[in-house]
């Protein structure tokens, strides 16, 4: 059998890298850009490229990629230090986003479509904008590189992650608390369900904290020590994260600490996700390799060779699922996409 597969790259430039992409909520397009200006979005059912995106755009790179919930804008930040909302369908620019004195690294929609908010590591850091009106609501003053940023299911919190993660409430756009680790900065990542973070740092116990206040609900003892990457199931009941002194990655009870599963793995872990419902998780290493494991069993399902790890880890997601669809980003620059049902067909 052989495996379908739609590779993604920019006619005007096929050797272009892939700098940042983004699947729609409902996972019918996916919108890329390939170090210019311009983001290209697909149809993923047929790979039919439906828009291109870059009149009255971006005069630099876009770095950040984000569909608005019903899925017929999207918003990308630039190294022009401008965010620009775009009409996809009708391919033309709605809104410019400009405060920002350096490159917008992340950008993210709020899931009630009303509130943007983007990230730069050059202050001012943070900005919150009116979605309809590009009237920016606040600038939040914090310093450091933005690795994640996004919004609570409700919107009512804004979750910004520079190394210790900071959490604000958008109402009056209050600074709730910041989570840290004593041994320096930790990665954190967001319930599905928006009520526990969890975070985990370099040689460190991992944490679960509540993610309307603050407060740390649960920390998990293991014999070994605990690092990133850290990850929710998609239904909140197990963590996952990366235990160093043997190449494995291990999931708890996110509300006992009780050990679960011990994944071994060959090499140093540097990325992981769940699949969307959870019955998947795959695994990045430092090396550029992937591999896709049952989460029941623990089994090997697939394997993937060659993802663009071996640069700026900061720069990521390097893959993401998306229903059956699952997209991963080459070092030679090109993103794939597979329905994870015909790569499993393959076994």
């Amino acid at each position: 059998m052989k495996l379908k597969q739609l590779i993604f790259a920019d006619s005007r430039d096929p050797s272009a890298s892939c700098k940042c992409f983004s699947l729609s909520t409902d996972d019918k397009l996916l919108a890329a850009s390939f170090g210019s200006g311009d983001v290209l979005v697909w149809r993923i059912s047929d790979g039919l490229l439906a828009q291109r995106l870059h009149h009255q755009g971006h005069t630099g790179p876009v770095r950040s990629i984000a569909f608005s919930p019903d899925d017929r804008s999207l918003v990308s930040g630039s190294d022009d230090a401008t965010a620009i909302v775009w009409d996809i369908r009708h391919g033309r620019a709605l809104l410019r986003l400009e405060g920002h004195h350096g490159p917008v690294k992340r950008a993210a929609y709020a899931p009630h479509g009303v509130l943007i908010a983007t990230a730069s590591p050059v202050a001012p850091f943070a900005k919150i904008w009116d979605a309809l009106t590009g009237a920016c609501l606040h600038s939040l003053d914090i310093k450091g590189y933005p690795l994640q940023i996004s919004f609570s299911p409700s919107g009512s919190h804004l979750y910004i992650d520079i190394n210790s993660c900071f959490i604000f409430e958008t109402q009056n756009y209050t600074h709730v608390a910041e989570l840290q680790h004593e041994d320096g900065g930790c990665e954190s990542s967001l319930s599905r369900q928006g009520d526990r973070i969890v975070t985990a740092s370099m040689n460190d116990q991992v944490k679960i904290w509540s993610a309307l206040n603050g407060e740390e609900l649960l920390t998990i003892d293991h014999p070994e020590k605990l690092s990133y990457p850290v990850a929710f199931s998609p239904d909140g009941t197990e963590i996952l994260a990366a235990r160093d002194a043997d190449n494995s990655a291990v999931t708890f009870d996110s509300r006992t600490g009780e050990l679960l599963r011990v994944y071994k793995l060959s090499e140093v872990l540097c990325y992981a996700s769940y699949s969307t419902y959870g019955e998947r998780a795959a695994f990045a290493y430092s090396t550029g390799d992937l591999q896709v494991r049952d989460t029941k069993s623990g089994a090997f399902l697939a394997k993937f060779e060659a993802l663009s790890l071996e640069g700026d880890r900061n720069e990521g997601p390097w893959f993401s699922f998306g229903g059956q669809n699952f997209v991963v980003r080459f070092s030679d620059g090109l993103s794939l996409l597979h329905n994870i049902q015909d790569v499993l067909r393959l076994r």
